[in-house]
């Protein structure tokens, strides 16, 4: 989807806003306070993340193409209002965690929302092409199938509450994470966000895909691909394309084999690693320390730290480990 702008508007006044280089755009003067931000994933998925708030109703709205076959997975995390959308009923939601989805289909959407509530949401653009990936490898729902298969069939329903589905999106609304660690975790949190959203559309609870032999030692291969240079690690596509697995295929058999996702692992090198090197070589700063584990900015290294082991490395240095 190309935007040429972003409309807020109540009944009284209009601001219009297109993104700037950055991906984001805020509105402070209108009616509107808040921001939208849109950022790639890869080829034909982009992520949204909105947030903030009016003291009057009302409606936001996209100028600029609605491509037939793009599909919108959304999740409102907070505020309460309604989609509209020609072709569909009304969906009116009020209250977190609410899941949606939405088909583009060459027509005007309008969110309108309510007054004084804070609305808060993130949600995944999907374009033909991303749709058609997933198909042949994955598979998909059969409404995702349908608009695919046909690009302009109207689609626009409100999902009963997920918690899987929001504490996702919830991740992404606030990341925690910068520069290429940043990357990395978006890419890998939103295809968890997508896994959950078409769970949830198929009407079925997460299936369980156990992994073959074969497939496994796959996953174990890719594993030692993913830590033999916590520096410059492969992007979750490219360690799957190697390993012959989907992404989120992949993010299975590392689930099943380590407990955890591909990123989740990565962080855990790299922590067991630096708390290795914190404590055993003084004679490294801490900045370079950060550096040779992957961490560009010393400041995410620091609070990764703190959050796996309770302290900053800093402090751990000088106490020399636990008390």
């Amino acid at each position: 989807m190309k935007e040429l702008a972003w409309v807020a508007e109540t009944a009284a006044e209009s601001e219009a806003q297109g993104f700037n280089p950055d991906g984001r755009i805020t509105f402070d003067d209108g009616p509107f306070a808040g921001f939208i931000e849109r950022v790639p994933v890869r080829p034909g998925i982009a992520l949204y993340r909105v947030e903030g708030t009016s003291s009057h109703a009302w409606t936001l709205r996209a100028l600029g193409d609605s491509p037939a076959g793009t599909l919108v997975f959304g999740t409102m995390l907070g505020g309460a209002g309604a989609i509209e959308a020609k072709g569909n009923e009304r969906q009116i939601w009020r209250g977190p965690g609410r899941p949606y989805v939405l088909s583009l289909a060459e027509r005007e959407i309008a969110y309108r929302l309510e007054a004084g509530e804070p609305w808060r949401a993130v949600t995944l653009l999907l374009e033909a092409e991303a749709l058609e990936h997933l198909a042949s490898r994955d598979g998909l729902p059969p409404l995702a199938r349908a608009v695919l298969d046909e690009g302009q069939l109207p689609v626009s329903h409100l999902l009963e509450s997920d918690r899987a589905v929001a504490r996702a999106a919830s991740d992404l609304l606030h990341p925690v994470y910068r520069g290429s660690m940043g990357t990395l975790w978006r890419e890998s949190k939103a295809l968890e966000l997508l896994a959950h959203q078409l769970d949830h559309l198929s009407g079925s609870p997460p299936r369980s895909f156990a992994l073959n032999v074969r497939d496994l030692v796959r996953v174990r291969d890719a594993h030692q691909q993913l830590v033999a240079d916590l520096r410059a690690p492969p992007s979750l596509e490219a360690l799957a394309a190697q390993a012959k697995l989907s992404p989120r295929r992949l993010n299975q058999g590392f689930r099943q084999l380590y407990g955890m996702t591909v990123f989740e692992v990565l962080l855990e090198a790299r922590m067991k690693m630096a708390h290795v090197m914190v404590l055993e070589r003084q004679d490294i700063p801490l900045k370079h320390l950060a550096w040779m584990v992957g961490y560009s900015q010393l400041s995410n290294f620091i609070n990764a730290y703190r959050r796996r082991f309770g302290v900053p490395p800093g402090r751990h240095r000088r106490e020399g480990g636990w008390e």
